[in-house]
């Protein structure tokens, strides 16, 4: 059985990362997934809707793969650093914070996409979307005597601080805030520090 994208060489390993480009543009643009039609991103990558078809077999194997790109290395190298994790718990956050906004920092458009873009809400239902909230949370709840969050649950505590931490990226897509995201580590790790009692 043919499988899309297979084989294509370095031609078209171009066409394919155009086609993505333009996917996420429009996505970008539009504030949603459904703002990219195939015939969208056809037309911006200015191939046809065949071409789009001979590199992935719908839309939605578009979206998967920007997924896969951008979850999982980050999830990796997040579960590399809680693995090794000892010491003082304000580094190791500070290190989450800045892997997270290097990541955003290496492609906006494709951050954007997996973390910010509304009309993700059924991918956010994968199980590898919530791997980083559970391994946080795991982490969270060794370092952080339950007294130090007052009325909070951990739960909440790592909600809180999600939202902390995706507001940078949020503010630097709307162009409220300087870019690159790194250049805002330690005043995320501020906030976090005075939400986490560190």
């Amino acid at each position: 059985m043919h499988q899309p994208g297979k084989g294509i060489g370095k031609r078209g390993s171009q066409t394919r990362q155009r086609l993505i480009d333009s996917m996420l543009s429009l996505v970008n643009e539009g504030g949603i997934p459904a703002a990219a039609s195939v015939r969208a991103i056809a037309r911006r990558a200015g191939v046809t809707e065949a071409v789009l078809y001979r590199y992935f077999p719908n839309k939605e194997a578009m979206f998967r793969e920007v997924w896969d790109t951008v979850l999982v290395p980050m999830v990796d190298e997040k579960r590399r650093l809680l693995e090794c994790a000892t010491g003082d718990p304000r580094a190791i956050l500070r290190d989450w914070i800045r892997i997270t906004y290097e990541h955003f920092d290496r492609d906006p458009a494709a951050f954007h996409y997996v973390f910010l873009s509304e009309g993700t809400a059924a991918w956010r239902q994968d199980p590898a979307y919530g791997v980083q909230g559970e391994i946080f949370g795991e982490w969270l709840s060794g370092v952080v005597q339950r007294d130090a969050l007052g009325p909070l649950q951990y739960t909440r505590a790592r909600d809180y601080f999600v939202s902390l931490l995706l507001s940078v990226p949020r503010h630097a897509r709307a162009g409220d805030l300087d870019d690159p995201a790194v250049a805002h580590v330690d005043e995320t790790l501020f906030a976090a520090c005075r939400l986490f009692g560190l």
